[in-house]
């Protein structure tokens, strides 16, 4: 029995459910902080400026835009599943992996080479400058 002849199941719905929901999370916490919300402030007084934690944690909220765009495409991935088996949900389905595997490898290189100034909010910069510390 072939490969072509092996039936593939489609990922569940709630796969799709789980990644948009992540996605959507990860773009309200960015816009909140880029805002100076209660988030910001939250984070900023316990997190960001701590020496203990790992920079993973400290800077997790300037690289939430490209870990919710690779929630955002594997949604997608999951919902191209369950479409009828053809050449356009294939190639759609390895377009949107190919992305997706970018989008993490900025957000790894990002972490790897720190921040620039020009993903971090104003009110960031100005509390960095105002403490004389710089995260790059």
């Amino acid at each position: 029995m072939g490969a072509a002849a092996t039936p593939v199941e489609p990922l569940s719905w709630w796969v799709a459910a789980i990644c948009f929901g992540m996605c959507f999370i990860g773009f309200f916490l960015r816009f909140a902080y880029r805002r100076k919300g209660r988030f910001a402030e939250t984070w900023l007084r316990h997190q960001y400026f701590n020496e203990n934690l790992s920079p993973v944690i400290r800077c997790a909220p300037l690289n939430l835009v490209p870990t919710s765009s690779v929630f955002a495409l594997w949604g997608v991935v999951a919902v191209l599943s369950h479409l009828p088996g053809n050449d356009f949900t294939d190639y759609g389905i390895a377009i949107l992996a190919v992305l997706s595997a970018i989008a993490a490898a900025i957000a790894v290189k990002r972490h790897l080479s720190g921040y620039p100034d020009r993903v971090k909010p104003r009110w960031l910069l100005d509390e960095e400058r105002k403490r004389k510390i710089s995260m790059e």
